[in-house]
């Protein structure tokens, strides 16, 4: 279960940093908005700087506990088999 959670932890992160990369490059943004075009600026700027790094963080973080899930499966594995081999 606990790489699932990893998988999606990677997955969000992933999401959350194509959100940010649209932001930047997707359609204007207009409407309501429309009298506070310093706000708008600011948000524009502000947002998707922080979607692109908390995305790529969120999915950083995912795969590295894939990894350390992965190599904990490994030594679980090898400890058996060196607790048998240690009575001689």
């Amino acid at each position: 279960m606990s790489q699932a959670n990893n998988i999606l932890k990677m997955l969000i992160g992933i999401v959350i940093l194509v959100i940010g990369i649209v932001w930047y490059t997707g359609p204007q943004i207009y409407g309501f908005l429309r009298y506070y075009q310093d706000l708008l600026a600011i948000l524009r700027g502000s947002i998707g700087l922080l979607l692109l790094f908390v995305g790529l963080i969120v999915a950083w973080m995912g795969y590295d506990d894939y990894k350390m899930d992965k190599e904990m499966a490994k030594e679980a594995k090898k400890e058996p088999e060196e607790k048998k081999e240690e009575p001689k």
